[in-house]
């Protein structure tokens, strides 16, 4: 009777979580990812079976990478670092993990991740995806030496690799570390902007908005002046200085934002480039045999 009770009790467990997995992957197809993480979440905590498990991890992730809670998504990966399973459901783990890292930008913490991966699965190789989002942090962070030299080495790694039946044969793609992204320096756009009014937004590339500023500006100098010789000394303060302080302040600021966000396009577009031309080679070469 013992038996028969625990052998009932384990298959309404089966049935009650296959539904609630099959539940989670309904509510995932029709775009309904809060509900579906939370379906994902009755699955983890209503079965102990490794793969349902891991099923439901990667469901619960992808739910949060779409809904873009990045660091959520990091926060829960990392919760499942510890577990027991096997290495390879592990790597899978620590891949979405450092995938997930990268796209909340932290890309500190892709380098340590992707150089962790050897020490922490048996001495393997990071997959050459990984390597990619590592050449493309050391982009975002602007260490063109080191992100070239793994650009360089994961290139001729790939090259070095049979090609897939059917491919065309792969001519070496050119190398776009031979001419980084010219950026601006944001020191020289402040400096630009605190001694010559509108210099920095001159040096941004934003030459209307550098009229503007020097106009506004002069205009608070003009009234100044002319409230002071009127003795008008209160407003000549509080108008005219108050006035070209506040647009010089602003436009020194100014300055250094549009040359962060002129950087940041820069750097877009370089990744991008990095990223089309890397993911091409990655997927036409095979592992060697």
């Amino acid at each position: 009777m013992i038996i028969k009770y625990c052998l009932t009790c384990i298959s309404l467990c089966a049935i009650f979580s296959t539904r609630a997995q099959t539940g989670a992957d309904s509510l995932y197809r029709e775009g309904r990812y809060f509900e579906a993480s939370i379906a994902w979440e009755r699955v983890l905590f209503g079965n102990s079976d490794p793969q349902q498990q891991m099923a439901a991890i990667m469901g619960k992730t992808q739910c949060l990478k779409q809904e873009g809670q990045y660091d959520p998504a990091v926060s829960f990966l990392e919760t499942w670092q510890a577990s027991r399973f096997p290495d390879s459901d592990l790597a899978k783990i620590q891949y979405q993990l450092i995938f997930c890292t990268y796209l909340g930008g932290h890309f500190e913490n892709v380098l340590s991740l992707v150089d962790r991966w050897p020490y922490e699965h048996a001495g393997q190789s990071p997959d050459p995806l990984l390597v990619v989002l590592k050449i493309l942090s050391l982009n975002e962070l602007q260490r063109w030496k080191e992100a070239g030299d793994s650009y360089h080495a994961l290139m001729a790694e790939q090259l070095g690799k049979p090609h897939r039946p059917g491919s065309p044969n792969m001519e070496r793609p050119p190398d776009l570390y031979a001419q980084l992204p010219h950026l601006k320096s944001v020191s020289k756009a402040v400096a630009l902007a605190t001694f010559i009014p509108g210099a920095g937004q001159f040096y941004a590339g934003k030459p209307g908005e550098a009229i503007f500023s020097i106009l506004v500006q002069a205009a608070g100098i003009y009234f100044a002046v002319l409230s002071f010789e009127q003795h008008y000394y209160v407003s000549a303060w509080l108008v005219g200085a108050a006035l070209f302080g506040a647009f010089h302040m602003g436009g020194v600021r100014r300055s250094e934002v549009l040359v962060q966000r002129y950087n940041r396009k820069k750097i877009i577009a370089f990744n991008a480039r990095v990223r089309e031309q890397l993911v091409a080679l990655i997927s036409t070469a095979t592992a060697a045999p």
